[in-house]
């Protein structure tokens, strides 16, 4: 089931989710959506434009997303959404050098699972628990509040890890790696940077 991103009149004041349609063409002025995830667990990001990504995890079970071009607008942010058994796919198709700065702003369940392929941008994740996978070409990643597996990276920018409690990994090609206030056998690790360690607990081996 595929449709273009729900125009910004279906987050009335009351910000209720809006059900899955077909045939669904609406303006494409400003993207912005509210969609009902009761059984979507999953949401993957397909971002060929790149642009700066932040996701926060919250109680409603709802996914929401609100798209605009360095803050505002978009005429044709070439964006869409699908549906499917594994879940939720965002795409954008723009090429990066068209893109502009797309500013990608989404909330999910906090129990919900990511994966990330991104042209390039700053990446900031708080407050989900699940399987956080997935990397951005350049890029700062600001993580806060994980818990699950986290597999992250970006090939050049600073990776922060800070009050997660998680296994995995998280790791950077060009840039420092700080882990602050973490718990579990996640790892940090950078090819041509610093890895900093600060108040981070391991089990103990039995």
């Amino acid at each position: 089931m595929l449709f273009s991103l729900l125009a910004a009149a279906l987050l009335a004041p009351t910000m209720q989710a809006a059900p899955f349609a077909r045939g669904v063409t609406p303006p494409r002025e400003l993207l912005d959506t509210a969609v009902a995830a009761p059984i979507a667990k999953r949401l993957s990001l397909d971002l060929k434009s790149g642009g700066v990504v932040k996701i926060t995890g919250g109680t409603d079970k709802v996914v929401r997303i609100r798209v605009t071009d360095g803050g505002k607008p978009c005429g044709d942010c070439g964006v869409t959404l699908e549906q499917s058994s594994a879940g939720l796919e965002l795409r954008s198709t723009r090429a990066a050098s068209a893109a502009g700065k797309l500013q990608f702003e989404i909330y999910v369940p906090e129990h919900f699972d990511l994966q990330l392929a991104s042209a390039g941008g700053e990446v900031s994740i708080e407050g989900v628990d699940g399987e956080i996978k997935g990397q951005t070409e350049t890029g700062a990643l600001e993580l806060r509040r994980l818990s699950g597996i986290v597999d992250l990276q970006t090939k050049r920018g600073n990776v922060t890890l800070r009050e997660s409690y998680a296994s995995g990994r998280v790791h950077t090609t060009d840039g420092r790696v700080l882990l602050e206030d973490v718990g579990g056998t996640v790892a940090g690790s950078t090819a041509s940077g610093k890895l900093i360690e600060r108040r981070v607990e391991r089990p103990v081996a039995q």
